[in-house]
């Protein structure tokens, strides 16, 4: 039987491993909230006294890049008799982003108000041509507006079908550089219709992002997350108007971790990123796809998912873009035309990709792919950085025969691709070596406890061990007496 004394010692040792399991657990809670901490000390504004994280949102250091690639049709004139268009993609045409914050104040409720200054850049070494120089034939987009105009009656109807008539030249297809499609150039019909009717036509010239370049997207009132870290850089207002609480998507911003308020630490595989886009006049969000490994960073990838350009019968959510109401189109388009002028604008995934078949059978030359043609974000899952980012989308125009218009000959109705953009970023070497310091050093705060309990239940192993091997000893060394007792008997 075990004496008293052995007794005693078991139960220490037992004792000894549940205080190591005790502090264990208050440490590892401990070395959570350091980690925490440290992250919520990066999620905030400090407009006071500036440093790293405001800096980095103020002037984001990480490139960005925006591709361009058109849509170049090959035979216009067959498809005025009715054929099916032939297209041909040209591009890219890459410009570098800059996006810098201008105009900043700080507000004493935690919030702080800026815009955005949009600058592009021509990179020729990673475009295929001139952009001044090459030439696409496309849409006459200007005319093709107009037409949209003369499907409503009102006192504009008149007005536009005058000003068709004057200018009979005025064709459904044209032929332009990269560069006047882009950032615009005079077009004779809205110069014909700016100098008569002003109040009708406002401009008379016409670009795809004519405006932008050079320009801001207005006031933006961020949370600057002081009171609530889980709140950072969400937007409050845009341009005076309550924004949803949804987040910017400006990539410049979210590949710097500064725009991503739902990009929170460790981020959850099942949750949804809301992201608010204000270039394409919508709202988006994007669910996890899978796991993945970026610059050597372990990283989540989310995606737009289907139901984003699905029709509203397969999504009731997107119901506000059949416009008029009840005219809602198949799945893969959505209706923009509201955002921009009136222009019959519908913003798809590039090729169509996920859209309905049969807006890629009414067009030759389209090949949709998922690498090439997804929109995507991988983000970095404990301190929710993004770590690369594409965002791809495409302007198409709804075409259609328009009665007693010759220009429109028998041409088909169709969504006519134009141009498809990829706008994307790349954490840096600097910035993915910076990043992956940092997660190790969360990773060890995290990791201590455990290496504690380890070293704890490694002793208390070693001190069992050398408990039962000592009372084994015990018993070995009670019992030689009792044999030499028995050899004297004998």
């Amino acid at each position: 039987m075990m004496n008293l004394q052995c007794k005693v010692k078991l139960v220490g040792v037992l004792g000894l491993c549940c205080f190591i399991v005790f502090v264990v657990s208050i440490v590892k809670d401990l070395f959570k909230k350091l980690v925490d901490d440290q992250i919520k000390e990066q999620m905030v504004l400090k407009f006071s006294k500036p440093d790293e994280v405001y800096q980095n949102w103020k002037e984001p250091p990480i490139p960005v890049y925006i591709q361009f690639f058109f849509f170049h049709i090959e035979n216009r004139l067959e498809v005025l008799q009715g054929e099916r268009p032939y297209v041909r993609q040209i591009g890219p045409y890459t410009y570098k982003e800059l996006r810098p914050r201008v105009n900043i104040s700080l507000f004493e409720n935690a919030t702080i108000s800026a815009s955005t200054s949009r600058t592009y850049i021509l990179d020729l070494t990673m475009s295929v041509g001139d952009p001044k120089k090459d030439r696409i034939t496309t849409i006459n987009i200007p005319f093709v507006t107009l037409l949209q105009m003369l499907k409503y009656t009102g006192p504009s109807e008149h007005v536009i079908a005058s000003l068709i008539s004057i200018l009979k030249s005025e064709m459904l297809f044209q032929t332009r550089t990269v560069d006047e499609l882009l950032w615009g150039y005079e077009d004779p019909l809205l110069k014909l219709g700016h100098k008569f009717f002003p109040s009708i036509i406002p401009h008379s010239r016409f670009g795809l992002f004519y405006g932008v370049n050079g320009t801001s997207d207005g006031e933006y009132l961020f949370n600057t997350g002081k009171n609530d870290y889980m709140k950072f850089t969400k937007i409050i207002l845009w341009k005076g108007q309550k924004s949803l609480n949804w987040w910017t998507s400006d990539t410049c911003n979210m590949i710097n971790g500064t725009d991503g308020g739902s990009f929170h630490p460790l981020l959850s595989k099942s949750k949804i990123l809301y992201l608010f886009t204000s270039d394409i006049c919508r709202s988006m969000y994007a669910v996890f796809e899978k796991e993945l490994e970026v610059q050597g960073i372990r990283a989540y990838r989310f995606i737009i998912p289907k139901e984003i350009f699905a029709n509203a019968t397969e999504n009731p959510d997107n119901k506000g873009f059949c416009t008029p109401p009840g005219n809602c189109q198949p799945g893969g388009v959505q209706n923009v035309s509201i955002c921009k002028q009136g222009a019959p604008i519908f913003i798809s995934s590039p090729h169509f990709y996920n859209g309905d078949q049969k807006l890629v059978e009414d067009i030759d030359g389209l090949n949709p792919s998922k690498e090439a043609h997804q929109t995507f974000l991988d983000i970095e899952p404990r301190t929710g950085i993004p770590v690369r980012i594409a965002k791809r989308l495409q302007l198409n125009i709804h075409v259609e025969t328009v009665p007693n218009i010759v220009q429109t000959g028998k041409i088909r109705t169709m969504f006519l691709p134009v141009l498809f953009l990829n706008e994307s970023a790349l954490i840096d070497d600097n910035s993915a070596t910076r990043l992956k310091t940092k997660i190790h050093e969360m990773n060890i705060l995290l990791s201590v406890p455990y290496i504690i309990l380890s070293i704890g239940g490694l002793l208390c192993l070693i001190c069992i061990i050398l408990f039962f091997v000592a009372v084994r000893c015990n018993r070995s060394e009670e019992s030689i007496p009792i044999l030499s007792k028995l050899k004297e008997t004998n």
